[in-house]
């Protein structure tokens, strides 16, 4: 019984220390979780993201990630959207921009992270960075 009650406090104590070292703690790992989208959407997916790719005019390397214009013509705003949609879902330590320019100009899509997500996006979107 003490060392129960002992393992439920260690547990505890764990659970409300520092905001900082949880944070930390939290952070996801640098891969996809391949069960976080059904076989569908990752067909969908995979569709989406050679459409992206086609639609890629200009990658530029930025400090903490990519930043890509995109023909906003050649893809849809719902389908960049459910591209990112997918892609938060799978990889979950991305941070996603869109912009829209006016007049129908190009959209730019920022792709970034923590350090150590350019290079993961040079392995995983070798179609798309440029």
């Amino acid at each position: 019984m003490i060392l129960r009650t002992t393992l439920i406090a260690g547990l505890l104590a764990l659970g409300t220390s520092g905001g900082q070292n949880n944070a930390a703690r939290a952070e996801t790992p640098f891969f996809c979780n391949l069960k976080a989208l059904t076989g569908p959407e990752r067909s969908e997916h995979q569709q989406l993201t050679g459409r992206l790719g086609e639609s890629i005019l200009h990658t530029v390397e930025i400090a903490d990630g990519y930043a890509f214009e995109v023909d906003g013509r050649r893809i849809s705003f719902r389908e960049l959207a459910a591209w990112t949609e997918f892609e938060r879902r799978c990889c979950p330590f991305f941070d996603f921009n869109l912009e829209w320019r006016r007049d129908n100009g190009p959209v730019t899509l920022r792709l970034t992270g923590r350090d150590g997500v350019k290079q993961f996006i040079r392995s995983e979107f070798p179609g798309i960075v440029r």
